[in-house]
């Protein structure tokens, strides 16, 4: 392996932990959330609930479409198959359908603050937590390693 292939890997290997830190710290902060919904006043609720949606469209949606864009296109170039990133792809799918319950809770939670709305919203956010925390595993525990993996030597135009 050059130096050049080296460094390129860390650089993939740091950004790629970098981009997930920022996310697992902001499903942290969606737990407590969902953790704390029971105890908090109607205008509460409502503030921290725009707080996780505002996270979802500022960093959460912009790090999905990275990678749909850039990250499983390199892997499906590099993967003998596309599983990996098909499975990641249904992640993405499910964490948006996740992500609109919970703009849905949003707009019930503004007709008043029932018991049973309050439930609906923790368990759209737990769901979403553990998407999210599950996408995340898969990604680096499937995907990271395809990134790191050797490539052939000789590169397709060199080839007879």
């Amino acid at each position: 392996m050059t130096a050049i292939a080296a460094e390129g890997r860390e650089m993939i290997r740091s950004f790629f932990g970098h981009e997930h830190e920022e996310l697992i710290a902001g499903i942290d902060r969606l737990h407590e959330v969902a953790w704390d919904l029971p105890g908090l006043s109607a205008p509460e609720t409502a503030r921290r609930l725009c707080g996780v949606l505002h996270w979802v469209e500022e960093t959460l949606q912009p790090h999905m479409a990275w990678e749909e864009q850039w990250l499983l296109p390199t892997i499906d170039d590099r993967a003998p198959t596309r599983w990996a990133t098909s499975l990641v792809r249904f992640d993405h799918r499910q964490i948006a359908r996740q992500t609109e319950l919970l703009r849905m809770d949003r707009s019930h939670l503004e007709h008043g603050r029932s018991g049973d709305a309050v439930t609906a919203v923790r368990c759209d956010l737990f769901g979403l937590e553990a998407l999210l925390r599950a996408d995340i595993e898969r990604e680096q525990v499937f995907l990271l390693p395809l990134l790191e993996r050797d490539q052939d030597a000789w590169a397709p135009e060199w080839r007879d």
